[in-house]
C-alpha cells in the first residue's frame, strides 16, 4: 500500500503547482510533507486567479471558478452587489441607505457610517441652473474604493463618489477608525460630472469622469484636483483604469460602427506627474480584466496554471452585444469568453477572490 506522505519531494511540488488555487489549499491540509511541497510563493501567483461573479436573487450570489467550473453559491447582506479595487472584498448594499463592505470568503462584514453622516455639511446640495439650489435627502454611492484591504491593515480610507436621482454629487471620504463621512471639495475650474472610473493607485485616489478626466484626491486640501483629459483622438468607446505591473494604464474599449460591439482595445500607460499617456503594444505576461466599478491586472509566471486565461489579453464585458469577451493584444482578434462554468449571466463580473484567511 502507497504511504502517500513518503512522496517525494520534487513530485509533491509538481503535483502543487498543477493545481487550481480551491484545490492548491486542500493539498496543503494533508499532511506536513504536503505542506512544506506547496510552497506560499507558489500560492501567492495562484491566489491571483480570477473568478466570476454573479448575484442570483434574495441575497445570493455565485461566484464561478472559470479553470475548474466550480461554482460556489454564497449568502451576501443586500440586495445589490459590486466588486471592489481591494481583492477579495465586494460592495453590499440594500437600497439606497445601508452599504456593507463583505468578504465572501472569510464572511467578514463591515458596515458603513450612513450617508447622512457627512461632516461639514447635514445635507449634500445639488447646483442647478445657477443660483437654484435642490437639497438632497437621498444619496447613493455610485462608485467606491479601498486604500487598501480590511484583511490586511485595520487602518484603511474609503473613498466614494455620490450620486442621487438629478445626477452626481461630489466625492467623499471615510476612515475606519471614524464613523463618518467627510466631504471633498471640487478644485473651482472642475465640472461636476459622472465618474466613470475610481481607484486607488500608488497610495493616490485617481477618479475618472465621463468628460474623460483625470482627477487626483489632495487629502492635505481635502479636495479633487485635474491631472490630464484622456484619449484626445479616441470618440466612440470607454475607457477604465487599472494598475498592471506598477503603472496606470487607461483601456478603452473601442465599438464598432454605429456603436456596435467592441472591435478593439487600446490600451495607455498615464503618467500623472508629467501628464501624458502613451499607448502600450503589449501586456508582455500580463492580462486585464475590466468592470464598471473596480478592474484589476494578473501576472503570468511558470508557476501559473489558469486554464482558458491567457497572458496579454484582456477579458471585458461588452456592454452593447451583452456578453464576456477577450481581446488578444498579440493579434487584435476579439472572441466572446466561454469559461468551464454555467456562469454566462451577462451580469457578472471579474472577481479576485482572497485566500489568505486560510493559510
Amino acid at each position: 500500500m502507497v504511504n502517500w506522505e513518503e512522496l517525494p519531494q520534487e513530485i509533491l511540488e509538481l503535483i502543487a503547482r498543477r493545481l487550481v488555487v480551491e484545490d492548491f489549499l486542500a493539498f496543503r491540509g494533508v499532511c506536513t510533507s504536503w505542506r512544506s511541497a506547496a510552497a506560499k510563493e507558489t500560492y501567492n501567483t495562484k491566489s491571483k486567479t480570477p473568478w466570476l461573479m454573479n448575484y442570483v436573487d434574495n441575497q445570493r450570489a455565485e461566484f464561478c471558478s472559470p479553470p475548474t467550473g466550480r461554482i460556489y453559491p454564497m449568502r451576501v447582506p443586500g440586495s445589490h452587489v459590486r466588486t471592489l479595487s481591494a481583492p477579495g472584498w465586494i460592495l453590499a448594499s440594500r437600497g439606497d441607505r445601508e452599504y456593507h463592505i463583505f468578504n465572501p470568503l472569510s464572511r467578514v462584514s463591515i458596515e458603513l457610517p450612513a450617508l447622512k453622516k457627512l461632516r461639514r455639511k447635514s445635507r449634500l446640495s445639488v447646483q442647478l441652473n445657477g443660483p437654484k439650489r435642490l437639497q438632497c435627502r437621498h444619496p447613493r454611492i455610485n462608485r467606491i474604493t479601498l486604500s487598501s484591504g480590511p484583511s490586511s491593515s485595520s487602518s484603511y480610507i474609503v473613498m466614494i463618489h455620490i450620486h442621487e436621482s438629478l445626477g452626481p454629487l461630489g466625492f467623499a471620504f471615510h476612515r475606519s477608525e471614524e464613523d463618518a463621512w467627510m466631504a471633498v471639495s471640487p478644485a473651482m475650474h472642475l465640472r461636476r460630472s459622472t465618474v466613470l472610473q475610481l481607484i486607488c493607485y500608488d497610495g493616490l485616489f485617481v477618479a475618472l469622469d465621463a468628460a474623460k478626466q483625470i482627477m487626483t484626491f489632495n487629502e492635505r486640501k481635502r479636495r479633487m484636483e485635474s491631472r490630464l483629459i484622456l484619449g484626445q483622438n479616441i470618440f466612440e468607446g470607454h475607457p477604465y483604469l487599472v494598475e498592471c505591473s506598477g503603472s496606470l494604464m487607461a483601456a478603452w474599449t473601442i465599438w464598432g460602427e454605429g456603436y456596435g460591439p467592441v472591435k478593439r482595445i487600446r490600451v495607455f500607460k498615464v503618467d500623472l506627474e508629467k501628464g501624458t499617456e502613451e499607448e502600450v503594444k503589449s501586456l508582455g505576461n500580463a492580462s486585464l480584466f475590466l468592470n464598471g466599478n473596480s478592474s484589476f491586472s494578473v501576472e503570468f509566471n511558470a508557476e501559473s496554471f489558469l486554464l482558458g486565461i491567457k497572458p496579454n489579453h484582456v477579458y471585458f464585458m461588452d456592454n452593447v452585444d451583452e456578453k464576456k469577451k477577450s481581446y488578444s493584444m498579440d493579434n487584435g482578434e476579439v472572441g466572446t469568453y466561454f469559461d468551464a462554468t454555467s456562469c454566462h449571466d451577462y451580469a457578472a463580473t471579474w472577481f479576485q477572490p482572497d485566500f489568505t484567511t486560510f493559510l
